[in-house]
């Protein structure tokens, strides 16, 4: 009779969870745990009835577990990130004024000498003005210093020596002003290295401000790459980075040179730069590359396979195995799970080293559940 008490109220719970309307999954799963729990009592305290009244309980097999022994271990995690080669002095050098592309005196590819001139624009305006104002600056200069000998002797007016002297000053500064406008309708380099392409033709209009050839200096290279802003504050100078470039077939161990400390408001990314040795002669501008960083390790972490970490509403759990009465016990044990790398969780609370973890068979598994184990490697 106690029997089917018991089992009135177990087959109602499992009435109830099959005819519930499906709702969130974190709920239902809380409330079908609940169950479970509540079945395996039931069924305890059922066998304990049954053996009160001189029967025998009925022998179940033993839930079949497998499981690894936990033990403190150095543990890392890496961030993976696109990086792109670039150069630091990578120059689009902008013409300075108008006009027509009379002569291009270099070509792609060419290297080039700082100072070294590259183009010219059509100045023969500006060459005609300045020939102007030289033949008028010579007269005015032969005018002064006639003035200033008459002067020196006491002969001729102030006025006509002050006349003399303004007329020839003016004419320097005019001149002055043309050759520095001439100035501008050339195009030099502004530093030594490679040019990288010429943006321009003879025969075709430069506008002022705008890119005509570009210089490159290959011996001043370096990786830029773009992370999550997540990992702002765990990547800081000096980090060692691993940085493989493909096309290249080059693997090399570099150092994080500088971190940014603004986030992107578009991209919520924070760019880092990492200095290429100059020995590096094989690594052209905007070649990809991808940058493995170490930005977080523990040198006593107790870790276990991702996968046998459960979630509940309230929080994380998993089932360790105790030995008992010379059997062996499943019990759940909450836990805070901490930073996962690969198949691997790093637990922050709730486990002991040398703890027996079960990472196969937990799914079906209750608290307090007899199981027979085996022991991973």
């Amino acid at each position: 009779m106690n029997t089917y008490k018991i089992m009135i109220p177990v087959l109602t719970v499992m009435m109830i969870a099959t005819c519930a309307p499906p709702r969130d999954n974190q709920a239902r799963l809380a409330r079908m745990e609940a169950q479970r729990e509540a079945l395996t009592a039931q069924i305890e305290q059922l066998k304990a009835e049954i053996a009160q009244e001189g029967g025998e309980a009925p022998q179940e097999a033993l839930a079949y577990v497998r499981g690894v022994e936990v033990q403190p271990a150095l543990f890392r995690h890496f961030i993976q990130a696109q990086g792109t080669v670039e150069s630091d002095n990578n120059i689009l050098i902008p013409a300075q004024s108008n006009g027509v592309v009379k002569k291009i005196h270099v070509r792609q590819g060419d290297s080039v000498r700082r100072g070294q001139l590259l183009a010219e624009l059509d100045a023969a305006i500006l060459e005609s003005g300045i020939a102007e104002l030289e033949h008028g600056l010579e007269l005015a200069a032969t005018i002064f210093e006639r003035q200033d000998r008459l002067w020196k002797k006491n002969i001729g007016s102030e006025l006509e020596y002050l006349t003399a002297k303004n007329n020839k000053e003016n004419l320097e500064k005019k001149l002055e002003t043309l050759q520095e406008q001439h100035k501008l309708t050339k195009i030099f380099a502004p530093i030594s290295g490679t040019v990288d392409g010429v943006l321009i033709k003879e025969g075709e209009m430069a506008a002022a401000g705008f890119g005509t050839i570009r210089i490159v200096q290959l011996s001043r290279l370096k990786l830029k790459a773009f992370l999550s802003e997540n990992y702002i504050s765990r990547i800081k100078k000096g980090d060692t980075v691993q940085v493989r470039i493909p096309v290249a077939a080059r693997e090399m161990g570099l150092t994080v040179d500088a971190v940014s400390q603004v986030i992107d408001p578009n991209h919520r990314t924070f760019q880092i730069e990492i200095r290429i040795p100059a020995r590096e002669k094989d690594l052209k501008p905007n070649m990809l590359s991808v940058i493995t960083i170490n930005d977080y390790s523990s040198p006593e972490a107790l870790t276990v396979p991702q996968n046998v970490v459960q979630e509940t509403g309230s929080g994380s759990f998993l089932f360790v195995v105790e030995e008992q009465d010379g059997g062996w016990i499943a019990h759940r044990r909450d836990v805070v799970p901490g930073v996962n790398y690969g198949d691997r969780l790093e637990i922050n609370d709730g486990l002991s080293a040398g703890e027996f973890v079960v990472t196969f068979g937990f799914q079906n598994l209750a608290d307090g559940q007899p199981v027979s184990i085996h022991r991973e490697d």
